[in-house]
């Protein structure tokens, strides 16, 4: 009776190991797959710098020693004040940066220390969008580019992208290093490109002309343009005034001429035109 009692406990102790080790392989399995898979999506939405990064302070133009820019670096990434200044000793371009991310107000000048353009930039929702990216769940969306993920990743990865906040920089060849960066940045010739490769804007947003009159002008939120918005086409007076939605406009948006004069209404639904009418003055 003794024997058989041991030999039954003995072989639901055999099937107990047996249960425990399926189940931890297939939780290794498990955790081995979201491991992949959070691989992929950081490789596809969170990008790494084109290149190394110097050391810790103020960088000087190699035979002129002046300063050229200013980088914090830690843990590998940039975090901290950055600053860059022209040879005559104007800023070009200063912000705050967050493990590569831009976060709070980024302002970029001319030469002659005009302000080309201001933006506002959040890291934290940055990793708050691209999470929920991963994460994503129809009844526990808070972000629109989220589920503009989920139809078109390329579309909702360009709102990531710092050629988005500075389309010119686009035509600027790849760079080896952040002196290289720099220095075509404070040349002429060159667009501007920020020393960051991605960003979300949050906050309000503007261009400048030469000249000093606001090319754009509007807000940011998670990431899209969102509300009032004023746009110019050229550096002439007169304007476009309406609002976005998802970065899309909507409603009614007005044309003004140079004395401030209405003279057209387009109506928008979706980002489409569905129409527009001409102002008659005698």
């Amino acid at each position: 009776m003794i024997v058989l009692v041991r030999i039954c406990i003995l072989t639901v102790f055999v099937l107990q190991s047996s249960t425990a080790s399926a189940q931890a392989v297939t939780i290794t399995d498990a955790a081995t797959e979201a491991g992949t898979q959070n691989s992929h999506f950081s490789n596809a939405v969170q990008k790494p710098l084109p290149f190394e990064l110097p050391a810790t302070g103020i960088v000087n133009s190699p035979g002129t020693g002046r300063p050229l820019f200013s980088v914090n670096v830690k843990r590998g990434k940039l975090n901290g004040n950055w600053q860059s200044w022209f040879a005559n000793g104007v800023t070009c371009d200063s912000g705050k940066l967050v493990n590569n991310l831009p976060d709070g107000e980024w302002v970029f000048r001319n030469e002659q220390g005009g302000i080309r353009s201001v933006r506002q930039y959040s890291a934290d929702k940055f990793l708050r969008i691209t999470n929920e990216m991963l994460h994503y769940h129809p009844k526990r969306s808070f972000y629109y580019l989220a589920a503009l993920y989920q139809q078109n990743k390329r579309r909702a990865l360009q709102f990531l992208d710092a050629g988005y906040s500075f389309p010119g920089s686009q035509s600027r060849k790849p760079v080896i290093s952040v002196q290289q960066l720099v220095e075509e940045n404070t040349s002429t010739g060159y667009a501007y490109q920020p020393v960051f490769v991605q960003c979300i804007h949050e906050g309000l947003y503007m261009n400048y002309f030469e000249s000093g009159l606001v090319e754009d002008s509007g807000y940011y939120k998670d990431g899209m343009r969102t509300g009032k918005w004023i746009h110019r086409d050229t550096a002439t007076p007169g304007w476009y005034q309406g609002a976005y939605l998802h970065d899309k406009r909507i409603k009614e948006w007005k044309h003004f001429d140079d004395q401030g004069r209405l003279t057209e209404i387009i109506h928008y639904r979706g980002g489409r035109e569905v129409w527009r009418k001409k102002i008659k003055r005698g």
